[in-house]
């Protein structure tokens, strides 16, 4: 496919492009998705006319098929971007996966890199319904490191869910 696209990045040719909450996207920005996804074979998306490969991963928590067919999302937007579809489950419905998450991410975190969760504090996270997945653990994390300070073990006292959105 060839096509012109303005912009100054040059060389992406075989690069990423990730659009992340696409179903949060207003109906008057998805018409500029579209012209992405359209000049996704452009290198980069250069001020000449050229072949290339960009590959485009979009990610969303809402059901994308539906707001198609109710016309809260572009359908032609929808049909460019599904290509290949993956479920991923939210953090909800693999709990299981808690505990190496948490080593996972208090290891490499920003702060305290050598601190652990003791059995209370992973207890407490447990019991958590996570809405806001992943993202919201990593924050979560955070808080309680900073809150643990130079503290080798994160306790329940410093798990803190923050502000709840309901």
């Amino acid at each position: 496919m060839r096509c012109r696209a303005r912009g100054a990045d040059r060389g992406r040719d075989g690069g990423t492009l990730f659009l992340d909450e696409i179903g949060r996207c207003r109906w008057r920005c998805n018409p500029s998705c579209c012209v992405l996804s359209s000049a996704a074979s452009c290198s980069g998306w250069a001020t000449t006319d050229r072949q290339g490969d960009v590959r485009i991963i979009a990610a969303t928590h809402r059901p994308l098929a539906q707001h198609t067919q109710t016309g809260a999302f572009r359908a032609d937007l929808y049909y460019r971007l599904a290509v290949f579809l993956i479920r991923t489950p939210s953090l909800s419905e693999h709990a299981e996966d808690l505990p190496l998450l948490v080593n996972h991410l208090s290891s490499d975190g920003p702060r305290n890199a050598d601190q652990r969760v003791d059995p209370a504090a992973l207890a407490k996270l447990a019991a958590h319904d996570w809405p806001g997945n992943v993202r919201e653990l990593e924050h979560v994390l955070e808080r309680g490191a900073i809150l643990a300070g130079d503290e080798a073990v994160m306790t329940s006292r410093e798990i803190d869910f923050g502000l709840a959105i309901n």
